[in-house]
């Protein structure tokens, strides 16, 4: 084979690929502007009714707040979290510095179902469950590696001379990591707590069982409106989403690109 014909091949196969995993996306953004009644692909025609039920329903627009109260402040209490572990991890000697760190990755391997099961009996007794608070400090021990993952890179490629030079100039070793540190890495900062937010958004399982008796997070609004419903609102719901997830990927795109020069 030529090389001409490798390309051909190879850009073939990445178009299929490629296709294949966005294909579920279209789907549902295409049913999420149908004109019909019905969840159908392809739609039949084209309309903006479901985005104006969405906004008109008072239930879909409470299950957004709580997502976007519940989201926040997941990204506030992991980055509160995961900034310190970072730097315990990347500066300082820790005993048992492996074990710790795989601690703090185990969040993102445990099976979701363990991890709600566990929550839930765990917050029992301390009366958070049906609570915005209990429901983000949940999503924080799983956000949170977001945060150390990102925030440990970029102190890695930072240059601590800086920080030094500030030291013997006179600053306080603290006030140099906030005044001279914490801008530099804060690319990282920001990519971490914006994934934290993300993935507490899209979370379905422990919200179901921390807050699934209160107010209704989007993700849990879609599941029960699923069992009811077959209409396209539920479409609605998912393409914004999908448009979050998205803008994220913008967001961390351009703190990536941000963060090169000050790193650079």
């Amino acid at each position: 084979m030529n090389p001409t014909a490798d390309r051909i091949v190879l850009g073939a196969a990445a178009t299929a690929i490629v296709a294949y995993l966005i294909f579920p996306v279209i789907v549902v953004l295409a049913i999420s502007f149908s004109a019909g009644n019905f969840l159908e692909f392809p739609p039949p025609g084209l309309s903006l009714r479901w985005y104006r039920a969405i906004a008109g329903d008072p239930e879909w627009v409470s299950a957004f707040m709580v997502t976007l109260k519940v989201g926040s402040l997941t990204a506030l209490l992991a980055t509160l979290l995961g900034v310190p572990a970072a730097f315990a991890l990347v500066r300082y000697v820790v005993p048992a510095k492996a074990l710790l760190s795989a601690l703090i990755l185990c969040a993102l391997v445990t099976p979701p179902i363990v991890t709600a099961i566990s929550t839930y009996l765990f917050f029992v007794p301390l009366g958070l469950n049906n609570s915005i608070v209990g429901l983000a400090c949940a999503h924080a021990v799983s956000g949170m590696p977001f945060v150390v993952i990102n925030t440990a890179a970029s102190l890695r490629s930072a240059d601590r001379n800086l920080e030094r030079a500030a030291i013997i100039h006179g600053a306080h070793p603290l006030w140099a990591i906030i005044r001279i540190t914490l801008p530099i890495i804060s690319p990282g900062i920001i990519i971490g707590a914006i994934l934290a937010f993300v993935h507490s958004a899209h979370e379905l399982l422990i919200a179901m069982f921390v807050l699934g008796g209160v107010g209704k997070p989007v993700t849990v609004k879609i599941w029960s409106d699923v069992q009811a419903t077959s209409d396209p609102t539920i479409a609605a719901a998912s393409a914004i989403l999908i448009g979050l997830a998205i803008l994220t990927l913008g967001s961390v795109s351009t703190a990536q690109a941000v963060s090169r020069p000050l790193n650079g």
